[in-house]
């Protein structure tokens, strides 16, 4: 089963269908759009983000290439009697023209892609942002407990094969997953005029463990 197929049946399930948004994605989000602006969620998933957007009145999009992730969305919008356009497609072929956008979300997809998917990705993101338009985009990086602990294909993906089956890596199992230091995030979005940084690092058992993030926020 490649990658695809497998989001394709966990967004079947409840349990990979998160109820509610990042709070950090939030609080960039309400801090520096404007009511009615385009924003896009690339990868939307079971629509946790499409659906706070929709409610606090911006134009919401979302595009995921599962359609169990986009019946997902859909269900949850027709629940709170919310509108947003959904489209399935993958995130190296964006189905928007140029400039569309003042913000692009994508929160936690892109380390599940190809290092030429994300290269690909990037250029699409830049494309459909609208000048000085904002990107916001969770990317696992190299200090995460997945990259240290599972067997590196090259210097930046990993193979995913956790034993421990209350780990979160354990339901990505099978899965190849692409990380980022510092380096790779200014090569990958270098054609954006601001690339700012940030990390989040959430532990576990006891510190013995980490979800290390970076929070990259891109201004073309």
């Amino acid at each position: 089963m490649n990658t695809q197929e497998k989001w394709h049946e966990m967004h079947s399930q409840k349990r990979h269908q998160p109820r509610y948004p990042g709070s950090d994605l939030v609080a960039f989000v309400l801090k520096n759009f404007k009511k009615n602006d385009q924003i896009l969620d690339l990868g939307c998933g079971g629509g946790r983000h499409v659906k706070f957007l929709a409610e606090n009145d911006f134009i919401a999009y979302g595009v995921d290439y599962s359609a169990n992730g986009i019946k997902a969305t859909q269900e949850l919008l027709d629940l709170y009697k919310l509108k947003a356009e959904l489209k399935i497609a993958s995130v190296d072929n964006i189905p928007y023209e140029d400039e569309k956008f003042e913000g692009v979300i994508c929160y936690g997809v892109l380390y599940y892609n190809s290092k030429e998917v994300i290269e690909k990705a990037a250029k699409e993101i830049y494309r459909v942002l609208k000048k000085d338009g904002i990107a916001y985009m969770v990317v696992r990086n190299t200090n995460d407990y997945r990259y240290l602990n599972n067997e590196k294909i090259s210097k930046y993906e990993v193979f995913i094969d956790e034993k421990d089956a209350l780990k979160s890596a354990f339901k990505e199992n099978g899965m190849k997953m692409y990380f980022f230091d510092k380096d790779e995030v200014r090569r990958v979005f270098g054609d954006f005029k601001q690339i700012e940084i940030n990390s989040l690092r959430k532990t576990h058992a006891n510190d013995s463990f980490a979800d290390e993030n970076f929070l990259v926020i891109l201004r073309r």
